[in-house]
């Protein structure tokens, strides 16, 4: 039965079954557990990201810095939750592009009069220049789908930015904890009691997390460890009799937001007193936030893939991000995107894969930016801070103890070295040693890939000219003499350097004949670089001193122009040869080492002289040939071509017809290269088939042809002559089958 092609088709949700699936328990739990929290950690992340640029001359308007980064929160969260490719995904002002707009922002305040009316609105416009660009570039990016070249960053490498990224959530837990970061140098002042009051309950709330879900995957456990955590905290706050303000004074809570809200939206007209001239002045720290903006997205998408094991669409994050930071710079907003600790949190260890998980945490934001006080001054800064050493734990944990036991030595020793980078030198240079590493991993793996597909001699790999049974036997005899080596790949100089050692290898290895011909098939190969043509150089050069010819076949257009100039390819070369497929260049080397010339008319026997080696008995030659038509053809003439009725067979007495496989001359697919005394076209002649091939004259040649209608006469007439041709035929055809199988046989070997 048919099926009509809607009913096919999956049925789309409504939105009434969209809105009860998300009030599920199982559901509505999760995702707000993981919107309250996402929530509470975007207004702190926020906050301190506008701390950090409006610091100095721009101290003043702190509280206008924040409004824009929370308007930044707010918009992005929105835009990606609701256009993104994986629902639960969180997005916030990214840090490590904070410190360089603070930079920039630094650049220009110091260039201005804290009087001047024009530092605020310069300011703002850089920032919302920046972040504008970054989402068009974002937007190009995912709309010409070039989001998948982070794919090939090596594994251990990504794990090594996640391993850092731990460290440093886990100092960010202890920022918020006690309003600095955690180190060494500050750890006798950490452990003071007033300030280990304040990160002791947070660690170890951290620390039990970690130890719970890691052993349970119940979806209750965060939210109920939260929500305890906080009523054992308010809890303690009423037993000791503390009062709300004290707790404040302790760094317990945190303080009061400035009256009167946070959002002051900028006017229009304050686009008259830009200082245009010091915007284009910071022309590199903005490129040097696009470049570490993409970068950044993608090495945070990537992150958040592997941990929630599930496969993102990273062209759409670009696309959905490059919206999103659009309109932020259309607001004066700081560029915003994919938060790889907060969605983690909500993706992965909350599993709340829901868009509302984004919303949510807007809201919050939302509420921060209007009001100013909110329920972000009543959450406990341990248990805060706590939630955030979990998160950085768990990449700790997976990266620097679970790794041990799953990655390769090597692999964990990249991991260990960009977290060390990362936590004694800084993200961006963590970033930089990541992206260091992974050319290297790729240029080793490279180099270490077997640039050669096979390796032959010319002993038992030979060209397809028919030859003679004396010439034959000195090929397999002298034809260790033939270096053939069958290129694959992309050549640069770590796989040119090992084809180079493997020649000079052959070339001292004295249980084998001394070279006289080096063949190199390009067939498979893609393309090389200019390190690869010096390599061919030097090779040429070595060659030459040894009298040795270098044969190079299958040259594409592009790698023939780098061979010329680069200088391996000269006219009237003395060492180097060029032929269009590795079958001509085989079919000179042969004749170069069997000291023989294509043959002319002068040097040919006649037909029946040579059909005497065909048939024993002379009297049959003669009787045979009677069954033929002479006729001449010259170079370019078809014999015939694929796909006609084989109702003739061809015997040539003089010249060279090629056979190829697809009939096209030009693409040099040539089977067989036939001289005098050879058949052309028997096998479907006797099949009574079309042809499965195209038989082209190669130069001037004199043929004999035998069609169906003389050879079924002959068969009449002559029973005896029909049945010594087709035993000849048998023969022949047994000699080329068993070649073929002999070059099978040696393809596999190599």
């Amino acid at each position: 039965m048919k099926v009509s092609p809607h009913k096919s088709q999956l049925p789309q949700l409504t939105l009434g079954t969209q809105v009860r699936q998300e009030l599920q328990p199982a559901r509505l739990i999760p995702t707000l557990t993981a919107g309250l929290i996402t929530g509470v950690l975007l207004v702190i992340y926020a906050i301190s990201m506008a701390a950090l640029i409006f610091t100095g001359p721009l101290a003043e308007f702190i509280s206008v810095g924040i409004g824009l980064t929370l308007f930044a929160a707010i918009v992005t969260a929105v835009v990606v939750a609701l256009t993104n490719s994986m629902p639960g995904i969180v997005t916030m002002p990214q840090d490590s592009l904070a410190i360089i707009l603070a930079i920039m922002a630094g650049a220009i305040a110091a260039q201005l009069p804290a009087s001047d009316a024009a530092l605020l609105p310069t300011v703002i416009m850089g920032l919302a220049i920046a972040t504008g660009i970054v989402g068009i570039v974002y937007f190009l990016i995912g709309s010409f789908k070039l989001g998948n070249l982070i794919r090939f960053i090596p594994y251990p490498v990504v794990g090594g930015f996640l391993a850092g990224t731990g460290y440093l959530l886990a100092q960010g837990a202890f920022n918020v904890m006690t309003d600095q970061f955690f180190n060494l140098a500050n750890l006798p002042a950490l452990l003071a009691p007033a300030m280990a009051v304040r990160w002791l309950p947070g660690c170890a709330t951290g620390l039990a997390l970690v130890l719970l879900l890691r052993r349970y995957h119940s979806v209750f456990i965060l939210p109920g460890v939260i929500v305890g955590g906080t009523l054992v905290f308010y809890l303690t706050l009423w037993l000791t009799q503390t009062p709300i303000s004290s707790a404040q004074n302790l760094g317990l809570l945190f303080g009061a937001f400035p009256e009167g809200g946070l959002w002051r939206p900028l006017h229009w007209s304050m686009l008259t007193q830009v200082n245009w001239a010091l915007i284009l002045g910071q022309v590199d720290k903005i490129a040097t936030v696009v470049l570490l903006s993409v970068i950044a997205l993608l090495l945070n998408v990537s992150g958040i893939e592997l941990a929630a094991r599930q496969d993102i669409d990273l062209n759409q994050e670009l696309r959905s991000a490059g919206i999103a930071n659009v309109l932020v710079g259309l607001g004066g907003g700081i560029v915003s995107f994919h938060s790889l600790g907060l969605s983690v949190l909500s993706c992965a260890k909350i599993n709340a894969k829901s868009r509302l998980v984004g919303i949510l945490a807007a809201i919050i934001c939302l509420i921060t930016l209007l009001m100013g006080e909110t329920l972000v001054t009543l959450f406990p800064k341990p248990m805060l801070g706590g939630i955030a050493l979990f998160l950085g734990l768990s990449f700790l944990v997976e990266w620097v103890y679970d790794a041990w036991f799953k990655l390769p030595k090597t692999d964990y020793g990249i991991v260990i070295l960009i977290l060390c980078v990362i936590a004694t030198l800084g993200f961006l240079q963590g970033v930089g040693v990541g992206l260091a590493v992974a050319i290297a991993l790729f240029v080793i793996s490279a180099s270490r890939v077997n640039v050669t597909k096979y390796t032959l001699s010319g002993a038992t790999h030979q060209s397809h000219t028919a030859r003679s049974l004396p010439q034959t036997r000195i090929l397999q005899e002298e034809g260790e003499q033939i270096y053939i080596l069958d290129l694959q790949g992309f050549l640069f100089f770590g796989t040119t350097s090992t084809l180079l050692n493997r020649i000079q290898e052959r070339l001292h290895d004295d249980r084998l004949q001394p070279l006289k011909y080096v063949v190199l098939n390009f067939q498979a190969v893609n393309g090389l670089d200019s390190s690869a043509v010096l390599s061919f150089v030097r090779l040429k050069q070595l060659l030459q001193q040894q009298d040795i010819k270098l044969v190079l076949t299958h040259l594409s257009p592009a790698i023939r122009t780098q061979l010329k100039r680069g200088d391996c390819l000269l006219p009237d070369d003395p060492v180097c040869q060029v032929f269009p497929d590795l079958d001509r260049g085989l079919e000179w080397c042969e004749n170069d080492l069997l000291g023989v010339v294509p043959l002319r008319r002068a040097r040919t026997l006649p037909l029946l002289l040579q059909l005497n080696n065909l048939f024993p008995q002379r009297d049959v030659a003669a009787e045979f040939i009677d069954y033929l038509e002479e006729w001449d053809a010259e170079p370019g003439e078809y014999i015939y071509q694929r796909g006609q009725p084989a109702d003739t067979l061809d015997l040539i007495e003089v010249g060279e017809v090629a056979v190829y496989l697809n009939g096209q001359q030009e693409q040099n697919h040539r089977i067989q290269a036939l001289g005098a005394g050879n058949v052309v076209g028997a096998v479907d002649f006797f099949r009574y088939s079309n042809h499965q091939t195209t038989a082209i004259v190669e130069a001037p040649s004199t043929l004999y042809r035998l069609t169906i209608e003389s050879f079924q006469r002959m068969e009449k007439e002559q029973p005896k002559v029909a049945t010594a041709f087709q035993a000849a035929v048998i023969q022949i055809l047994g000699d080329r089958l068993t070649y073929a199988y002999k070059e099978i046989a040696d393809l596999l070997r190599s």
